[in-house]
């Protein structure tokens, strides 16, 4: 291969995901700060008519996505990767890997995810500050989660903000399927209260769900929000299509990017390194880079920077069950947003408000594994369950020096008890709403649950065991917190302990994993150290 410098540059930012698309969009705001964008992936498509990037109805799951796999059964591999020689008792629970199709667009997850605009709840970042990142309390970022909101259906300015470039709205009352608010029917009469504003508070609640869409369902994405309106100032550059592969070091001072472009490496400068490849692409750059846990680098001849494990620790998703079902006639839509209504409420594992539920309304078939041939019904319905803070925790770790070979991963999400326990009381609420007459008329059947499992602990557990899934909401891997504390890899600014010059802003830097999806707070998240990389470099 070949290898060329190219200019210097103020910033650069790796990742043009949901906080590369805020971090890049914010700094080049100084025009007097040359700031260049890195994306594996190619430039967003969504304005053409027959891209499924415009589309907030569907995911998005094939020719802009990373095709990564989480292990969520097996045993943990980094041990063995250090020591093959170890070995290995076959594991009955040895199931093929679940497919992470995170986005690879600029736009990152944001162009190929629901659209879903749901806060972290308040005392999610009380666990923030007890986990070592106090400056990051709910009164220090409730400012910057309105300063992103264009709140298009909530007057209060104190808790919502009507100025920012993410346009959010909520579907009107004559735009609600019958199916979902059958569903709203069903949660408010077991007792669990209609919200206006489902992203204020965390007690019980049904309510409309906010969505960065509009006319309908067109995916308003974070590209579409803040990186086309600043692409005509000159001092932002882009580069799609383009690999960061490592960042370069100098006695400890980032220096600057190698980047893959069109078969060649390009050494490219700056005075600043923004990391916002996501909670699986900033680890594992990282790794490549030399920073992390010496003993991995070693095994890889890897020359190591700074020896610190915590990178690509601590991985957290939100643990999922979903329960399949097939709709009467008319009750799935196209172009329309896929979750109109949602819930939160206890499983009744204890009083914690620790599961969310939803209908997923138009899922087509085909996207669904064992659904294939079910040509008669071209649409499903998805009643899910989604556990908000779970317990478990894994990893991730490279195999290679080079980017083409994608990270393990390991996130054991069927062998925490607590977490399937809350998940079985979840996925009983469910079953007592989706049997409600006014959910029930909207319905064929339900496929696989039955009665007779639901009132069975052992079957029950079970089932969510082997049923369980990713949310696709990969956080903490660069956890932020005191440099005292050994499993933290930066500190509350994002900056890496022990480097100068490189700067963490995405997902992940969680402590812990929110309530709620993370991509809203993701972009918070860049938002506020965006701030804090302009007052430090004015």
């Amino acid at each position: 291969m070949n290898t060329s410098s190219s200019s210097h540059y103020d910033y650069i930012v790796v990742g043009g995901g949901t906080a590369g698309c805020v971090m890049a969009a914010r700094l080049s705001e100084d025009s007097s700060k040359s700031v260049l964008l890195i994306e594996s992936g190619g430039d967003s498509n969504a304005g053409e008519p027959e891209s499924p990037l415009s589309d907030a109805s569907r995911l998005v799951l094939e020719n802009y996505n990373w095709q990564y796999e989480v292990n969520i059964h097996g045993a943990e591999r980094f041990t063995h990767f250090l020591q093959p020689a170890i070995e290995q008792t076959p594991s009955r629970n040895r199931r093929k890997p679940f497919g992470y199709r995170l986005g690879k667009v600029l736009g990152g997850s944001s162009a190929i995810n629901g659209a879903v605009a749901l806060r972290a709840f308040p005392s999610d970042f009380s666990c923030w500050a007890e986990m070592g990142a106090p400056n990051w309390a709910w009164q220090n970022v409730l400012p910057w989660y309105c300063k992103l909101e264009n709140d298009s259906d909530i007057a209060d300015e104190t808790l919502h903000g009507h100025r920012g470039p993410l346009l959010i709205r909520r579907p009107a009352t004559e735009e609600i399927l019958p199916l979902e608010k059958g569903f709203a029917t069903a949660c408010m009469s077991s007792g669990v209260p209609w919200v206006a504003d489902f992203n204020q508070g965390e007690e019980p609640a049904v309510g409309a769900v906010p969505a960065n869409v509009v006319r309908g369902a067109e995916r308003f994405d974070f590209c579409r929000a803040y990186i086309t309106p600043a692409k005509q100032r000159s001092n932002l550059q882009i580069l799609t299509e383009s690999t960061a592969e490592r960042v370069l070091f100098d006695k400890g001072i980032a220096t600057g990017v190698e980047v893959l472009r069109d078969g060649d490496y390009q050494i490219i400068s700056a005075s600043k390194i923004i990391l916002c490849a996501g909670a699986i692409g900033s680890p594992a750059l990282l790794q490549r880079s030399g920073v992390g846990d010496a003993a991995l680098l070693q095994k890889l001849d890897i020359p190591v920077v700074a020896d610190i494990p915590a990178v690509g620790n601590n991985l957290s998703d939100h643990a999922s069950v979903v329960m399949w079902a097939l709709p009467r006639s008319g009750n799935s839509q196209v172009k329309t947003p896929w979750r109109q209504t949602a819930a939160r409420l206890s499983s009744g594992y204890d009083a914690q408000v620790d599961v969310q539920l939803g209908l997923m309304n138009n899922v087509a078939s085909e996207t669904v594994p064992g659904f294939h041939n079910r040509t008669e019904y071209p649409f499903l319905v998805g009643a899910s369950v989604m556990l908000m803070r779970p317990e478990a925790r894994g990893r991730l770790f490279i195999r290679s020096r080079n980017s083409d070979e994608l990270p393990t991963i390991d996130l054991p999400l069927s062998q925490n008890m607590s977490d399937l326990r809350r998940l079985v009381g979840g996925v009983r609420q469910m079953w007592q709403i989706i049997n409600h007459p006014d959910v029930s008329s909207c319905l064929e059947s339900v496929q696989f649950w039955r009665d007779s499992m639901i009132s069975n602990e052992e079957v029950m557990l079970n089932a969510v065991r082997n049923l369980v899934s990713p949310g696709w909401h990969a956080s903490g891997t660069v956890r932020m917190g005191s440099s005292a504390q050994s499993d933290t890899a930066a500190d509350e600014k994002g900056s890496i302990h022990g480097l100068d010059n490189i700067t963490v802003a995405d997902a992940s830097l969680f402590p812990c994993i929110t309530s709620m999806p993370t991509n809203l707070t993701t972009a918070m998240v860049a938002e506020r150290i965006a701030s804090f990389l302009m007052e430090e470099n004015p």
